[in-house]
């Protein structure tokens, strides 16, 4: 098999991924604690660290750190507070919230963010296809908006439909839901960028998400000292597990995973063009697979195809 075949089937396989965590994650609204965050950054801490010894790197790197690397360890522990503790937490609650469609929708919005900031902090150009890229998904979430405006919403809900599971039904959403969709999305734009300043001192991807995850827990543990809401999903980070949050964990850390592993075998733009499947992947297995949302109307699937294309022409840039 060719390389660039087998990171492209990494690529698809992340975007499968990403949409399996996302039905799993909504489906956790039910679960005890914090209904699996931290779990998630520990299974993330644990994948990382094996691959990053794997890898060969070994703890070896620790024994005698340059000034360069030290800096690098320290914008992989700033990319761990933005991304595994405010985007995952952001992110757990955006799907709670908003359902699955439209919460892989409104992370299209990622790469909006990510073009943005890396143009004011690392002082990057924004092309031609960025800006129409920009534009675009900027008009995909214009749509969500006025879906929200202008129609209830169906996603799942608590009542049991025919199959046991959740019925889908309809019900305003709130535009606070919105907006921790969009500060999730935020969150990670600026992890992206910060962790892409530290692989610039240290090119080592599986540490960097392996400081990250670890900055994340440490920062959990911190929270605990002062919050007791935190200091109790601490103590039953593994008493509150269930198959929910159990299998969105694995799968939320295996898509990252994937989509890293792909990236040394493709290029960047159809990585993520293809990893950008997973609104369509998730919109099958939402609504056709196991009916947890009613069919999407005319507004989130263009919403979901003006994202697309937007993430298509940033990757593209």
């Amino acid at each position: 098999m060719e390389s660039e075949t087998f990171g492209q089937l990494l690529a698809l396989a992340s975007a499968c991924s990403f949409s399996g965590s996302n039905l799993a994650i909504s489906r956790t609204t039910a679960s005890g604690g914090d209904k699996g965050v931290m779990f998630s950054v520990l299974v993330t801490l644990g994948f990382s660290g094996v691959l990053w010894w794997i890898a060969g790197s070994g703890a070896g790197i620790f024994q005698s750190l340059s000034a360069q690397e030290v800096t690098g360890i320290l914008w992989f522990a700033i990319a761990g507070i933005s991304a595994m503790v405010f985007g995952r937490t952001l992110l757990y609650q955006s799907v709670r919230r908003l359902g699955v469609l439209r919460a892989s929708a409104v992370k299209r919005l990622n790469p909006f963010f990510s073009v943005l900031l890396a143009a004011l902090i690392l002082h990057e150009t924004i092309t031609g296809p960025d800006m129409a890229g920009i534009v675009l998904i900027a008009i995909g979430f214009g749509l969500l908006i006025y879906e929200r405006m202008s129609h209830a919403a169906p996603i799942a809900q608590a009542s049991t439909g025919a199959g046991g599971g959740p019925a889908a039904v309809a019900t305003r959403l709130p535009a606070a839901a919105y907006v921790v969709g969009v500060l999730a999305a935020l969150s990670y734009a600026f992890a992206y960028v910060t962790r892409k300043i530290g692989l610039g001192y240290l090119p080592d991807p599986a540490l960097g998400t392996f400081i990250s995850a670890a900055t994340g827990l440490v920062v959990f543990c911190l929270l605990g000292l002062f919050s007791s809401r935190h200091r109790a999903n601490l103590a039953g980070i593994f008493r509150h597990l269930d198959r929910w949050i159990v299998l969105s964990a694995v799968l939320v850390s295996s898509g990252q995973i994937l989509l890293f592993a792909a990236l040394a075998y493709e290029s960047v733009s159809t990585v993520v063009m293809i990893a950008s499947l997973e609104v369509f992947v998730s919109m099958f297995l939402s609504v056709v697979v196991f009916r947890l949302e009613l069919r999407p109307g005319l507004p989130v699937i263009l919403s979901a195809v003006f994202a697309t294309m937007g993430v298509v022409l940033v990757a593209g840039g």
